[in-house]
């Protein structure tokens, strides 16, 4: 089966509906599992002349160790097959974009660098404790969730692709030569040391918003990440030392843990924030004074065996910090999370896309020793260009180019500082809903620098309900050395949970029992008017479509208003397919009649009788009860701004449908006063769009997501957006009044 034509095909139990990228290592696609309703993402290695069984059965090993991997950060591999000539992996499918979307913005704040380096980093060294290296850590391969948290993926690619290289005999260095370590560039054995450099290189760029090494082309990439010292002078005083150490040439002089480094880069980053003033750290980077300063000289790296380090190689972070061509810190407020000097050419402000280096014959080797670099010999180089699976960024103009003059200097200002409220606790985890068997069925928490359990405990989970008192227990949740844990949850019974519970708590446990003890070391919750409203909105309402036999219960809201706006959709479709201008007014006045429903009900077509095939109640009736739910929330003294946020969203799906009802309304009225069908051939097609669109939304940009913005989403996704506003943060300690 050829990759190009897997699109309405089916790999195994996957449905492919769609591209989603495409490069020089993989192809991906956009698939849907129909036991369980979901999309997955389906990654499709290249055929080549070395997938015989041996490869096939490398892949099958590489694939189940690739799958064991279990962390919040790393994106969970579902599955995995080969069918003729396709080989694939399924994981989950993450909509978020990545962290090379993300920085071709610009450089990271210092806090969030730092939160991201966590949560990478963590991931990296669980890899690393299950004997598993990455071999291409990079921000194109780090998929950030709708929240901005990473989730690192693309184990064991790279190892495959030089599996496949070798089978053919072609030799190769295969990878991103950007970050690239210098032992991976030269093909010599690496080990997770050749991660941790690559995690300098990202947390380089995170810093300042550019790569260490750029260049022309790949291999001269390479050979600056062989043998060129990095520009360091870009970095912040407390961050020269850390990322340094990390772009060692030599892996002995490297931290030799990602934890080590992780813990080094968090420290940097608390050391600059504390010199930040809110005045300064607001400030644009290209206010800042630069003065050039010399690269601490870097020794060239070594081929193989690694010599012992030397007192040059191994230097200390102080080493680095105090050198005397660091740029002196001369006051709070004067550093930020990098130092960003003007570019000096095209290749530092817009660097060659990330690059397959596929060597024939023998390996290139740059040595430099005393006076002179020894000639390699002559290498073939293909280049096999990789989009990181999305086009590449737009190009800086000269309009967005920083300015080449003097920097300008801000007057000398008083500041009046209003009072302001008492900032939030610091966040540590985060607890999401979502759905899998009915809407809000599925809880997952995620721990983020949790402090050990004491000795002889262990940390459990309840779901707890602050008015009722009722507790479900969720599970345990194992930590790992960086602080890092998660947990999910999915009730049997399909009971939505966030109309339920409102709170959690992570106590501390020998043994869970019915209850939770005393000792609470994490809690988070939301305002009991949250459950409240939801319930109404996604599960049952007293204002609801009353059951059709008499017994029973109501819908709920969103229920309601998808039945009536289905039914309006229906006849809107009956009506731009009738044959006769007869039918087409009649089942025009049933679309308007269904959706409008209480607000009027007309003879619209001259019949002599007002026909409406839906329940008589219309959608607006259903979204005013919608926002009237989401008004209590929203005006709660307990509400805070994220909840205000998230509430926001739903609102603009509601805005939406309204809009497009409208549109809908308009257009078969223009049915109705007309006596031709090809008159109003374009009347029944915009028609038709915008029920639809009422129902299940326009995907307006283009990215294979219907999204909460204007123009976008619908009354389907107010579910999913519904079930988000009960997502909260997990904090140190008992709950405390919310504020």
């Amino acid at each position: 089966m050829s990759t190009s034509s897997l699109i309405g095909k089916k790999l195994g139990k996957y449905q492919v509906t769609r591209l989603l990228g495409q490069g020089g290592m993989a192809t991906v696609y956009v698939a849907h599992q129909d036991d369980i309703d979901r999309d997955v993402a389906i990654k499709v290695l290249p055929p080549h002349p070395g997938q015989d069984t041996r490869f096939i059965e490398r892949f099958r090993l590489e694939a189940r160790t690739i799958a064991r991997l279990q962390h919040p950060h790393i994106l969970p591999v579902y599955d995995y097959g080969d069918e003729g000539d396709v080989l694939y992996l399924v994981m989950a499918y993450v909509s978020g974009g990545t962290l090379a979307d993300r920085l071709r913005k610009g450089p990271l704040r210092v806090v969030e660098a730092d939160r991201l380096m966590h949560e990478i980093g963590g991931a990296l060294d669980y890899a690393h404790r299950q004997n598993v290296v990455h071999r291409d850590v990079k921000p194109a391969n780090i998929l950030l969730d709708q929240e901005g948290h990473a989730l690192l993926t693309d184990f064991g690619i790279v190892k495959l692709m030089e599996a496949g290289a070798a089978l053919t005999g072609t030799g190769a260095m295969v990878g991103t030569p950007s970050y690239m370590s210098p032992e991976q560039a030269q093909s010599v054995e690496i080990d997770q040391r050749s991660d941790l450099y690559s995690l300098g290189v990202v947390g380089y760029e995170m810093l300042t918003g550019r790569q260490p090494f750029n260049a022309e082309t790949a291999m001269q990439i390479v050979l600056k990440q062989i043998s060129a010292a990095p520009p360091l002078d870009n970095l912040a005083p407390p961050f020269v030392g850390v990322i340094g150490r990390a772009l060692e040439k030599s892996p002995e002089a490297r931290y030799q843990t990602v934890a080590e480094f992780v813990e080094a880069f968090s420290q940097a980053a608390h050391s600059e924030a504390a010199h930040l003033s809110p005045a300064r750290s607001t400030a644009s980077l290209n206010d800042a004074t630069v003065e050039a300063v010399t690269p601490f000289p870097v020794t060239p790296y070594p081929k193989t065996p690694y010599p012992p380090p030397t007192a040059d190689d191994a230097r200390s972070p102080a080493a680095y910090a105090t050198r005397p061509d660091a740029p002196a810190q001369t006051g709070a407020g004067q550093s930020s999370g990098a130092f960003m000097p003007p570019p000096t050419g095209a290749g530092t402000t817009n660097p060659p896309p990330t690059m397959v280096v596929t060597q024939q014959g023998t390996n290139p080797l740059v040595l430099l020793g005393g006076f002179a670099i020894i000639a390699v010999l002559l290498v073939v180089v293909v280049l096999l260009v990789l989009n990181s699976n999305r086009p590449p960024g737009p190009a800086p103009d000269a309009s967005s180019a920083p300015p080449q003059d003097e920097p300008t200097r801000s007057p000398d200002v008083v500041v009046v500082t209003a009072p302001t409220a008492a900032p939030a606790p610091p966040t540590f985890g985060r607890v999401s809903f979502s759905s899998v068997q009915a809407p809000g069925d599925t809880v997952s928490l995620r721990a983020d620098n949790f402090t050990p359990a004491p000795q002889g405990r262990q940390y459990a989970a309840w779901m707890i309900n602050t008015e009722t008192g009722d507790v479900l227990l969720l599970g345990t949740v194992r930590i790992d050395p960086l602080g890092a844990g998660a947990l999910s949850y999915t009730s049997e019974e399909g009971i939505s949970l966030p109309t339920h519970y409102n709170a959690l708590l992570i106590t501390a446990e020998e043994t869970p029992g019915a209850a939770p003890s005393d000792e609470v070391v994490y809690s988070g919750a939301v305002p009991l008017t949250v459950a409240s409203a939801l319930a109404q909105i996604l599960q049952e309402s007293p204002d609801g479509l009353p059951p059709r036999s008499g017994s029973g219960a109501n819908t709920s809201l969103i229920e309601g208003a998808i039945s009536e706006a289905n039914i309006a959709k229906q006849h809107a479709g009956l009506a731009a397919r009738a044959t006769s201008v007869g039918s087409m007014k009649t089942h025009a006045e049933h679309t308007i009649n269904a959706l409008r429903g209480l607000e009027a009900q007309e003879d619209l077509d001259g019949s002599g009788r007002a026909d409406n095939p839906g329940r008589g109640i219309g959608v607006p009736f259903f979204l005013d009860h919608i926002d009237q739910q989401l008004a209590t929330i929203t005006e709660s003294p307990e509400a805070s701004v994220q909840l205000q946020s998230q509430v926001e969203l739903i609102r603009v799906c509601i805005l939406n449908t309204r809009g497009w009802m409208q549109e809908v309304i308009v257009r078969e009225r223009a049915l109705l006063a007309s006596d031709s069908l090809e008159a109003v051939q374009r009347d029944m097609e915009e028609s038709t769009h915008f029920a639809d669109a009422m129902v299940d939304g326009i995907d307006l940009n283009g990215n294979g997501q219907v999204e909460p913005f204007e123009g976008e989403c619908g009354l389907s996704q107010i579910i999913d957006f519904g079930i988000a506003v009960a997502n909260f943060g997990i904090v140190e300690g008992d709950l405390q009044p919310l504020p």
